[in-house]
């Protein structure tokens, strides 16, 4: 393990300036240019949403973010064919993971089968809530059905 009194060594894709600015920088100066720069990257990264519709298999029906995270309910892909297999709906943990060269992915956990065939879907948005709700809590729409999945 490193000396905690010792500089840590530059990433060799900062510039030299860039670098001599930092270590000129007082304790207080640091955590702030620290929050900068992790608000900068949430704001340039793609959200988690759309690399989530983007890459999972099967029919994602509901993504709730969490902001660390994302649980997110799916048909899984259907195991006999092309599609989603639609008698079915998984619940799962997303969350960002990162990788050993500086990129990230998303790690995918599997929580379970979602059992409630009590469900109903909101016209406007296509959220999941309970079949006793007369609004959608997502977006205040009170144009919902019986779920086509549920039976």
């Amino acid at each position: 393990m490193s000396n905690p009194n010792e500089d840590p060594e530059a990433p060799d894709t900062l510039s030299d300036a860039l670098i001599q600015r930092i270590d000129s920088l007082e304790l207080s100066e640091l955590k702030a240019v620290l929050s900068y720069v992790e608000r900068r990257i949430e704001a340039l990264r793609t959200p988690i949403e759309e690399e989530i519709e983007a890459t999972a298999a099967g029919e994602v029906l509901q993504i709730e973010n969490h902001g660390a995270y994302a649980l997110v309910r799916k048909h899984p892909p259907n195991p006999n064919g092309p599609g989603a297999n639609t008698e079915i709906v998984s619940l799962y943990h997303v969350r960002r993971e990162p990788q050993l060269d500086g990129t990230e992915s998303l790690h995918w956990a599997y929580l379970g089968d979602v059992h409630n065939s009590e469900q109903i879907r909101c016209d406007s948005c296509g959220g999941i809530l309970d079949k006793k709700a007369s609004a959608c809590p997502h977006c205040g729409s009170e144009n919902v059905h019986q779920s086509e999945t549920e039976e």
